[in-house]
């Protein structure tokens, strides 16, 4: 890139930088909003550049108030791709600026700074220097749109790590369960990380669970490669666009591993050691979370009970053990347990006790 060019985006991205400045202040009155509109119609590089500058906005909530490196350092760490540095702390992903950021000259020393970035490495490299963590609460779900275009659904008592880089695009599934709609890019496949398994995808749509029982895998839409940990601890990463059947071998050229394909509409269960070939699945059962339902198929009383608990403060809890072979099939809302604990009341032998701080269900004393 020329030094005039350079100088060009460089003016370009720190223009995008005080807007984005001004509008969070407020400090914007009719005219300066016209003068707004004006810059961004003159040309598409005003659009990106704003939108990128308000995405670094957002992930400025993250940064470690006692880092003060330079460009000349950042420049260098963004290039070395093959290492995540922790310029940014993980956050809980509630996207709050600190008071280190909040004065407007501190946040435009920070937006000339990722302007600088921005042109020297390109957006992808500023990307990889976010590492954002976000997390739910009990009864809590959240919709996460990501920088390249992709979303992630957050299922209650969940939480991931998103890790971006000029080559790849990695979420690590620490807890829970999330779906995941991703845009496509060939040249950076997405990964899904768990503790058993890993899935990888160019375009599709799919969800991951991360139960007691293992990782369950499965496919809304296209298709994924998935590998357990045992096979790719050893293995090169898996590439979803070359993978031609159940189990693809290694690719000569590559020594990659194409691991297991799932296609839309299957569903996979990978446990420590071992997993299960892909098999039919209901998609809007595993899915109905995203509508707050809970949908079960002669699933056991002690699965049950610990997806209700993921939604509701006031715990269900099986005072006899052997209840929990007990099976239960039904659409039930998530977050209203009324309809199980009356279908549960029901059952000759079974007792629900509701106190004020929990739900006990027992057997009927003779």
């Amino acid at each position: 890139m020329s030094q005039g060019l350079h100088d060009v985006n460089t003016q370009i991205y720190e223009e995008a930088g005080e807007w984005v400045v001004r509008h969070r202040d407020g400090n914007l009155d009719a005219r300066s909003r016209r003068r707004f509109d004006v810059w961004l119609r003159e040309s598409p590089h005003h659009v990106r550049a704003y939108l990128e500058m308000s995405s670094i906005w957002e992930n400025l909530a993250a940064l470690d108030p006692a880092w003060n490196a330079d460009a000349d350092e950042l420049i260098v760490r963004a290039r070395e791709d093959h290492v995540v540095h922790p310029l940014l702390k993980a956050q809980s992903g509630t996207n709050r600026v600190p008071a280190v950021i909040a004065s407007p000259s501190r946040a435009r020393y920070f937006f000339a700074l990722a302007a600088t970035l921005l042109v020297a490495v390109g957006i992808g490299g500023w990307l990889y220097l976010q590492r954002n963590v976000y997390s739910t609460g009990i009864g809590e779900q959240r919709t996460i749109a990501l920088t390249d275009g992709s979303t992630i659904e957050l299922n209650a008592l969940s939480k991931i790590d998103v890790r971006f880089s000029e080559r790849e695009r990695t979420i690590d599934l620490l807890a829970g369960q999330a779906l995941f709609r991703v845009a496509k890019d060939p040249v950076r496949p997405f990964i899904v990380a768990s503790n058993e398994a890993q899935v990888r995808a160019v375009g599709t749509q799919f969800d991951v669970y991360q139960k007691r029982a293992g990782t369950l895998v499965t496919v809304v839409e296209g298709r994924v490669a998935v590998i357990d940990d045992a096979r790719h601890a050893a293995q090169r990463p898996v590439d979803a666009s070359r993978a031609t059947g159940p189990s693809a071998a290694p690719d000569e050229r590559t020594g990659s591993l194409d691991g297991v394909l799932v296609s839309a509409g299957e569903q996979m269960l990978i446990a420590q050691g071992s997993s299960t070939p892909p098999r039919f699945a209901n998609v809007e059962a595993a899915t109905a979370w995203t509508q707050q339902r809970l949908v079960f198929d002669f699933t056991s009383l002690t699965d049950v009970v610990e997806e209700f608990n993921r939604y509701n403060h006031r715990p269900l809890v099986i005072d006899d053990a052997s209840l929990g072979d007990f099976h239960v099939s039904g659409s039930f809302s998530s977050t209203d347990p009324t309809l199980l604990l009356r279908f549960l009341r029901d059952q000759p032998g079974m007792h629900v006790n509701e106190m004020a701080s929990e739900i006990r269900i027992s057997r009927q004393s003779n």
